[in-house]
C-alpha cells in the first residue's frame, strides 16, 4: 500500500470519500483501499515508539463505521 501523506492526512481524506459516496455503489478497490488503510494505521499505532497523534485512534473508528455502513 502506498500512502501519499501522513496516515493521519489519508484517513481524513477516506472519510470525506466515504461519507460523500455515501449511499453509492462504491468500486471494490475503493473499499479494498480503505480497509488496507485501516489496517495500516492499525499496525502503525500498535507499533508507534511515541505517542501517536491523538485524532487517529478515532479517525480510523470513524473509517471503519463508514465501511460498515456499506451494503455487503
Amino acid at each position: 500500500m502506498k500512502l501519499h501523506g501522513s496516515t493521519e492526512g489519508n484517513l481524513m481524506s477516506a472519510i470525506r470519500s466515504a461519507g460523500r459516496l455515501r449511499g453509492q455503489p462504491v468500486h471494490g478497490d475503493t473499499l479494498k483501499y480503505w480497509s488496507d488503510l485501516v489496517r495500516h494505521a492499525r499496525d502503525e499505532l500498535t507499533a508507534h515508539s511515541g505517542l501517536p497523534p491523538e485524532s487517529l485512534p478515532r479517525l480510523v473508528a470513524e473509517l471503519e463505521s463508514e465501511i460498515g455502513r456499506r451494503p455487503r
